[in-house]
């Protein structure tokens, strides 16, 4: 009897320690494994989801080789991100429900203007902070917005590069304006053309096109009509690479062609054709670019994106991404969307691996503070 007492304590006290170590070990993981989430509500799929999947890809491998290197003050760096399909309406919900179901209250290259707009009395209450999001509409950019940091989607700068940089170095004046229908991109068109209007250059011609499909053949005969020198697309890569076509298709093949940053892509399609393109940048051309921070991330992309092209737009994100990262360093005590946003701000001519970073409180705009031109 005594024997069997004996055995069923020392049976309890043995599955007493395993459990405790359990335990203590679930806790340690616990502990170990803090994390800093941010939410992401972008365009996934469809003929645009290229470029989210890009912003997307390239945070993810900043925070990837962050936390495999033991994260940052204890914390993983992790990002969620749902598909919105480039619908206002659902990316609202998206960003609801991370905030409602997941308690995230940061959101990180979150795409599309309108969809951001939709958001923007949330951004105004302050219940969530937008950091670094692809859009650019001039309301985003007020400096009474505390809880949102701009980063590449100001198209001001682009838009005054490109005019110098066609008006005043290649000495054209037959300008065309080529641009999607969408409120932001009628905004920065009629921007550039009061741009040109300060070089005493007037356009030759603007046309449009429905930001929903690549149909660009009404906007090219009425550019083809004015036979402008140079055309100025405010587009993304598919709409731009279908104008030429048409403008190749007439026999125009010595009209140039320069874009904003969102037609990246239109050299690379066009490679073969002769296109003479080239658009601007608010970071340098990551393929050639020698700085410690371009050389992290072509190996960080090529380690954990092996299928992903080096990009200005995928560079800018992994750019934003350290931004984060160097704010959340400097922070003591918790880290909240209060105290990322205060130390962004405090970044004032800050190097991140030979790229300077400014945050401008006048735009909320925290990058970089040139503008490149760069061959497609």
């Amino acid at each position: 009897m005594n024997f069997r007492l004996n055995y069923c304590f020392l049976s309890f006290l043995l599955m007493f320690n395993v459990f405790a170590e359990k335990k203590a070990d679930f806790v340690e993981n616990t502990i170990k494994t803090k994390e800093v989430i941010f939410g992401q509500t972008g365009t996934l799929s469809g003929h645009l989801g290229l470029y989210g999947n890009l912003i997307k890809n390239a945070i993810n491998a900043c925070f990837n080789r962050i936390n495999e290197s033991g994260g940052v003050n204890g914390y993983k760096l992790r990002l969620e991100s749902l598909d919105d399909h480039g619908d206002p309406v659902l990316a609202k919900k998206n960003i609801i429900s991370l905030l409602r179901d997941n308690k995230i209250d940061m959101f990180l290259g979150c795409t599309g203007t309108r969809s951001v707009l939709g958001v923007l009395p949330m951004i105004k209450s302050k219940k969530i902070a937008m950091l670094f999001p692809w859009a650019g509409h001039s309301s985003l950019r007020d400096p009474s917005l505390s809880n949102i940091v701009n980063g590449l989607g100001d198209l001001q700068p682009q838009l005054e590069m490109i005019a110098e940089n066609v008006v005043k170095q290649r000495k054209l004046k037959k300008i065309a304006i080529f641009h999607a229908d969408d409120d932001f991109s009628v905004d920065a068109a009629n921007s550039f053309e009061t741009i040109l209007q300060s070089y005493g250059v007037q356009p030759t011609s603007k046309a449009s096109y429905n930001r929903m499909t690549v149909d660009v053949v009404t906007s090219a005969e009425k550019l083809l009509v004015a036979d402008p020198k140079v055309v100025v697309c405010i587009s993304t890569s598919m709409p731009a690479v279908k104008l030429i076509e048409q403008f190749f298709k007439r026999g125009h093949y010595a009209t140039e062609f320069v874009g904003v940053d969102s037609t990246l892509f239109v050299g690379d399609i066009l490679k073969d054709k002769g296109a003479h393109f080239s658009f601007s940048s608010c970071v340098p051309d990551p393929r050639l670019d020698q700085s410690a921070v371009a050389t992290q991330y072509r190996q960080d992309i090529d380690k954990y994106y092996p299928n992903d092209s080096y990009n200005i737009l995928s560079f800018s994100y992994y750019i934003s991404a350290l931004i984060i990262v160097e704010a959340i360093k400097n922070i003591k005590g918790d880290i909240t969307k209060e105290a990322v946003l205060g130390q962004i701000e405090a970044l004032k001519v800050f190097d991140i691996g030979g790229f300077t970073i400014n945050f401008d409180a006048t735009t909320r705009h925290a990058f970089g503070m040139s503008i490149s031109i760069i061959n497609g």
